[in-house]
């Protein structure tokens, strides 16, 4: 290695006293002494055998095989630093963004804002998952960090991971517009009693919600399904009542009604989820501060 090193110099050497004709300047350009160019010439000479410059009239010129090992010369230059260029940008891994179907959908916008110029810089992929699939990416070590729900009940997350909390928001109950309950201007939570419940298929959402309605002794039948965006269609249906978190309904006001249960309050935080076995690079670091700083500023009913 130390050769190579040694052999790069003094091609180094032989392009800039070739540019300049003069051993005075390229020890200048080079910060070295004069002597030293006169050692790289001659030890480059020896090793390939030829005469590389000739001096006439107290001016250096190129031989033939001087000219022809110039061109070389700039040649390995040229592709060294293509060399480094390659090995830079094989370094620069991708931003890979493990993110809950909700919050990827929801909240897009406070993510990926126009201003946050690290995603722009750097290559990135989005990978939405449930939370369980997320949790699971965590486990396995895939992702680094995960932004994601934050659940008090799955211990194995809190003690296996560190949390940084990004925003806590209310679940509303949402309904059809011609629910009879859509009229109403105060619901409390005995106006529940024997309505059909939709419940996403998320265990530790579900039970989140199942514990709110039980400490109120409300009983209530649930039906599980998939996740909100089917919830969102079978509440249209006339199917029956959800809570689900205002965001994932602001875009369909004109189909459903949303009412606030008096005595009755369903919160669930959300978070970035970091994995102590992964360390993050400056631009994932960078990333994680932007949105920390986006998301933290959101005003969630």
């Amino acid at each position: 290695m130390k050769e190579w090193v040694t052999m790069n110099e003094r091609y180094r050497t032989f392009i800039l006293l070739a540019q300049y004709r003069s051993f005075t300047e390229t020890a200048k350009h080079m910060f070295c002494s004069q002597p030293t160019v006169s050692q790289h010439i001659q030890q480059l000479e020896k090793e390939l055998g030829c005469q590389l410059i000739s001096r006439k009239k107290r001016q250096i010129e190129l031989t033939t095989q001087g000219e022809i090992v110039l061109a070389y010369a700039q040649k390995m230059q040229e592709m060294e630093q293509q060399l480094r260029l390659a090995v830079k940008q094989t370094q620069q891994e991708n931003i890979k963004l493990y993110i809950s179907h909700y919050i990827a959908d929801s909240f897009f916008n406070e993510l990926f804002d126009k201003n946050n110029t690290t995603y722009q810089q750097y290559p990135y992929e989005i990978n939405s998952f449930c939370y369980e699939d997320l949790k699971s990416s965590l486990v396995e070590n895939h992702a680094k960090f995960a932004v994601m729900p934050i659940y008090n009940a799955d211990t194995i997350v809190h003690q296996s991971f560190d949390i940084d909390i990004l925003f806590e928001e209310e679940f509303v109950l949402v309904m059809a517009a011609d629910h009879p309950l859509a009229s109403r201007k105060i619901i409390y939570a005995r106006d529940l009693k024997n309505l059909s419940m939709l419940l996403p298929q998320s265990p530790y959402l579900g039970q989140h919600i199942k514990e709110a309605l039980h400490k109120k002794a409300v009983p209530v039948y649930y039906i599980q399904m998939t996740n909100f965006e089917i919830i969102k269609k079978a509440v249209q249906q006339g199917m029956g009542v959800s809570f689900l978190p205002y965001k994932s309904i602001e875009d369909s006001l004109d189909k459903l009604t949303f009412k606030y249960v008096k005595g009755l309050s369903i919160k669930r935080k959300n978070g970035i989820v970091f994995n102590r076995n992964q360390i993050l690079n400056e631009q994932e670091q960078a990333f994680c501060e932007r949105i920390k700083k986006n998301l933290k500023m959101v005003s969630v009913r």
